[in-house]
């Protein structure tokens, strides 16, 4: 049976009584510095997230010490996770993920098989896919780029920097009968530089990624992976739902996690913490609808219920599409 990656999250559950035995009452938590760990590189999508997070924390001064983001890229996000999990004190740390990094667990040996590498503390947002390419492209739309493709297979080359980069063009390519010639990069970063420098022909990327890329004229969105059209600078990009594959849909979760490790009562307390961020007006306006993003909070407890089903959905369609997991 063929199925879209398109995730739909559950209904959102306000958790009351979070704090009920007193814990964030009583606690003298956080007493120095916490890191929170940006799993990719500066300008990208977990850095994204991570620096909204901490502009929110800062401008309401919703935590008493400093809340300080590290970008570690590297590996699809392994290098991130590790660093992360490698801290001694395990209640000042926190760690940004998304889909890709629930399915880098199943694809890499970066940690014990059968273990999870985090604690969930809570889901912010879902994010989007699109298929762009320079602006000075010969190809308009994505009719443009399907009738060559299908003169002279693999003729073009495509960027991808991770497993939901990976998956999204395999969706692609089953569902619109293409094939392109992929290249791997490390960091986000590094394919915009190959794509804008013409070493490349398109890219696979997340909206929050490009915009200031659209908005500068330096490239065009040929398709989003949404089931419905994006708002703002992305209205007039049609879906690939619109032109005619249904199934190429692909979205993924932004959320944040904390160490292996990590206490409950600190779990709790930062499961609160992002859901007063969520609350607020600049997280709305600054980071939602700025990088066209569909606003989604889960608590810990029901983030991690829901960690559990999205990385069984990723690994039945990696495994599906000929990836290696365990």
């Amino acid at each position: 049976m063929r199925k879209s990656l398109f995730i739909v999250l559950m209904s959102v559950l306000v958790v009351t009584g979070l704090f009920a035995s007193g814990t964030k009452e009583n606690a003298v938590y956080p007493s120095g510095a916490v890191e929170l760990v940006a799993l990719g590189s500066a300008g990208g999508g977990s850095d994204v997230l991570a620096r909204n997070i901490t502009d929110v924390i800062n401008i309401h001064n919703l935590v008493p010490e400093p809340v300080n983001v590290v970008n570690k890229a590297g590996g699809g996000g392994a290098v991130g996770i590790a660093y992360t999990n490698q801290k001694q004190d395990k209640d000042y740390a926190l760690m940004t993920i998304n889909s890709t990094h629930c399915l880098l667990i199943h694809t890499t040996d970066i940690i014990p098989k059968g273990r999870e590498p985090w604690t969930p503390i809570a889901c912010v947002a879902t994010d989007a896919q699109t298929l762009v390419t320079r602006t000075e492209s010969p190809f308009q739309s994505w009719e443009d780029v399907a009738k060559a493709i299908k003169e002279n297979p693999a003729s073009m080359t495509i960027g991808c920097c991770d497993d939901m980069d990976a998956m999204t063009l395999a969706i692609l390519e089953r569902e619109t009968g293409t094939q392109f010639n992929h290249t791997a990069y490390f960091a986000s970063s590094e394919i915009f530089s190959a794509l804008l420098g013409g070493h490349i022909d398109f890219a696979i990327a997340n909206p929050s990624e490009v915009v200031g890329l659209v908005e500068g004229g330096r490239v065009r969105v040929l398709g989003t992976f949404t089931p419905e059209r994006l708002s703002g600078i992305f209205a007039e990009v049609p879906t690939f739902t619109e032109l005619g594959y249904p199934a190429c849909q692909v979205e993924q979760l932004r959320g944040i996690v904390g160490p292996e490790g990590m206490s409950r009562d600190v779990q709790l307390y930062w499961s609160d913490i992002l859901e007063q961020v969520c609350q607020t007006e600049e997280w709305n306006k600054n980071y939602i609808d700025s990088n066209f993003l569909t606003p989604t909070f889960l608590a810990a407890d029901d983030f991690a219920v829901y960690l559990d089903d999205h990385e069984a959905n990723l690994v039945e369609f990696a495994k599906s599409n000929g990836m290696e997991v365990f």
